[in-house]
């Protein structure tokens, strides 16, 4: 009896007890928070989902401009702030982002979501039946910027994956003092947009997925290509596209890439054939 006594002010943290670390909850301050919303595309008629609401700097903004914000909070004690603020058009969910059902209907997700559960919440936006448009994500600037690949870095497996279906990009950088308190590392604003229309077919994917997983297994472009094509035909792409043959496959940008499997696939056929213009 006496622990149920107690349950109810384990919600009322001392003011001294600012955050949990085993959250690791770092807030945003409320000019940063007005630049990155600035920073989205939310209109009027948006439904918005706000991963790790906190203490709601980026709630109550996104109030006035949204016509709807889910703001999840795992932390019981941020949920009953964030309730007691009384924000308009605003519904608290308490609880765990990645256990969240997603809506079915357009909708939009921001967040300054926690760094070590970065590669979960985004393979859970992706692989929903009804993705967001957009995602607007402060995460660690090392992770985005694996993710993000060209320009920003290196193209990996993960994102050569996702940018026939998704446009990402890094938006801004955050300085350490834009949160409270300052993170160990630095902090990016990275935007996932859902393309309209993917730049590869669907049943093509798996062939796209297997030919750059199989050609990032070897140390250079002609040992990964040499399962797929002739050498002949690599000296030939690589004189088209502009790289060389012994070149790591993560030197190539994605429209590289893109180049490359369309040849192939017109190789395989014209079933296969990609039929859309190229990519902005």
């Amino acid at each position: 009896m006496a622990g149920r006594l107690r349950r109810p002010h384990q919600r009322r943290r001392p003011k001294q007890e600012r955050r949990r670390p085993d959250l690791s909850q770092h807030f945003l301050k409320p000019d940063s928070a007005t630049r990155l919303i600035g920073l989205t595309e939310i209109s009027q008629d948006e439904t918005v989902i706000e991963i790790g609401a906190g203490r709601g700097a980026l709630t109550g903004l996104l109030a006035a401009r949204a016509s709807r914000v889910v703001a999840v909070e795992i932390d019981p004690y941020l949920a009953d702030v964030l309730r007691k603020r009384h924000f308009d058009r605003v519904e608290v969910f308490e609880g765990d982002f990645l256990r969240v059902q997603l809506p079915q209907q357009r909708y939009q997700v921001i967040g300054n979501i926690p760094y070590a559960h970065s590669a979960a919440i985004i393979d859970k936006l992706i692989a929903s039946p009804e993705p967001p448009s957009d995602a607007w994500l402060v995460v660690q600037r090392e992770f985005a910027q694996r993710l993000c690949g060209s320009p920003f870095g290196r193209e990996s497996v993960r994102s050569l994956e996702l940018k026939p279906a998704w446009h990402l990009e890094i938006i801004d950088h955050l300085r350490r003092t834009e949160f409270i308190p300052p993170p160990a590392v630095e902090s990016v604003y990275l935007h996932l947009q859902n393309r309209v229309r993917p730049l590869i077919d669907a049943d093509a994917t798996d062939d796209w997925r297997r030919l750059v997983a199989g050609t990032f297994d070897n140390a250079s472009l002609r040992r990964g290509l040499a399962r797929t094509l002739s050498k002949r035909q690599i000296t030939k792409l690589a004189a088209d596209y502009r790289f060389h043959i012994e070149d790591p496959p993560g030197a190539l940008s994605f429209e590289q890439w893109l180049g490359i499997f369309r040849f192939v696939q017109r190789l395989n056929g014209p079933r296969r054939a990609r039929r859309s213009s190229p990519p902005p």
